[in-house]
């Protein structure tokens, strides 16, 4: 009867999130500014997950604590952003490659599955999984 609509994240710089983000195969969907250019959304598309981006004029930075699972992770709330793939080797020579992150570190998790994880252009966490 449900499944995900969509994720959304807040942003500094909504064309330096898209782009990035394209680098995955997320593909432009849907887009809305203000009238007074304090806020502006951007809904990409990847698959059946939307993701939508705001990115206000005046926006308040990533706490800290948020910038690491070590540290986000045991405070409530919604934790990262994961995007699966079918083999994590190849998922990590894509990220090596595109120059998204250079030290990766991949780990097996303690459901079984391998994952590493990079951030986004604004610290926001992104697990790569492998499915």
């Amino acid at each position: 009867m449900f499944n995900v609509n969509h994720i959304a994240i807040s942003v500094v710089d909504s064309k330096r999130s898209i782009d990035f983000y394209k680098k995955f195969g997320f593909e432009n969907y849907k887009s809305w500014e203000a009238d007074d250019s304090s806020i502006k959304i951007d809904m990409l598309r990847l698959n059946n997950v939307v993701l939508e981006i705001f990115c206000y004029k005046d926006y308040k930075n990533l706490p800290e604590t948020a910038k690491s699972t070590a540290t986000d992770l045991p405070i409530v709330g919604v934790k990262h952003l994961a995007l699966g793939v079918t083999d994590i080797e190849i998922g990590k020579k894509f990220v090596i490659k595109n120059e998204l992150c250079s030290n990766i570190e991949i780990k097996v998790g303690r459901l079984g599955k391998p994952y590493f994880f990079i951030t986004d252009p604004d610290g926001i966490q992104i697990e790569i999984i492998e499915e």
